[in-house]
């Protein structure tokens, strides 16, 4: 369970963080089956993906995973992107928290790295402004 508790680190804090900021964002998780919201709907896709689940066989046995977390911020186009860039900013709050974690939860150490974005995209056949906020990270268990 240790993937499962890594994942859920960092799903935690960007969603605590999102939701004290504007409780009417929807968070979407990429390992969970979802239907896209509706096109007045504001929500996020947030993607976790491991490039790297060793167990570390020097001294006392911990998982190690290290990988990349994509967020995609999606607001109607009708609310304009200021909305897009304070949803972002919570996001990158969130994300930034785990740093100052010390293994409070449930036993995971994680860590983000530079984080890229939001970069912001406004493709002519969709009803949402994307923004997308990305970064590398590790995790100890």
């Amino acid at each position: 369970m240790t993937l499962v508790n890594a994942r859920a680190a960092f799903e935690k804090v960007v969603t605590d963080a999102v939701a004290a900021a504007d409780n009417t964002v929807l968070m979407v998780y990429d390992n969970m089956a979802f239907t896209t919201p509706g096109k007045t709907k504001k929500y996020i896709l947030m993607t976790v993906n491991f490039g790297q689940s060793t167990l570390q066989n020097q001294g006392a046995a911990q998982a190690y995973y290290a990988g990349t977390i994509q967020c995609n911020v999606y607001v109607p186009k009708s609310t304009g992107t200021a909305e897009l860039f304070a949803i972002s900013q919570s996001v990158i709050d969130g994300l930034t928290s785990v740093n100052d974690n010390l293994g409070g939860m449930t036993g995971v150490i994680p860590r983000v790295l530079d984080i890229v974005g939001p970069t912001p995209l406004n493709i002519e056949d969709r009803s949402h402004f994307v923004g997308i906020i990305s970064c590398q990270f590790t995790a100890t268990v």
